[in-house]
């Protein structure tokens, strides 16, 4: 299994980007690469920094798209089931946070425990890139 990075950037306005072109004397180029980790130096967390603190920017983070759906089974569980585009599904029981991702032939290539939303996005983006 691969481990795929959730993309994320910084979204700020163009009129902040200018200001932070402006007071770290770069380019507004070298402001986007920054704001999109593209550029990972001390000046660059800086830059994100202040996108962030100073300039009121906002964290951002792609996560995949799929159908979603909110179940209650016979049985009484609680699910979201999200099903993907290339045929993978992904069951997670709401009480429990028990978790199963199945391929497209329905076999089960993952089952743990997720309880957080990072753990959460993670499996998202395996799921979507299988």
């Amino acid at each position: 299994m691969r481990t795929v990075v959730t993309k994320r950037y910084i979204d700020a306005s163009p009129e902040a980007q200018a200001k932070l072109a402006k007071v770290f004397n770069v380019t507004p180029k070298y402001v986007y690469m920054c704001l999109t980790y593209r550029a990972d130096n001390e000046k660059a967390r800086k830059i994100r920094y202040a996108a962030e603190h100073v300039y009121g920017a906002t964290p951002m983070c792609h996560c995949p798209e799929c159908e979603t759906l909110h179940n209650v089974t016979e049985d009484g569980r609680d699910l979201m089931v999200q099903n993907f585009n290339n045929g993978v599904k992904l069951e997670i029981d709401k009480q429990t946070g028990e978790t199963w991702v199945t391929n497209r032939h329905g076999e089960t290539v993952m089952h743990k425990q997720c309880i957080t939303i990072p753990q959460l996005t993670e499996i998202q983006v395996m799921a979507e890139n299988m």
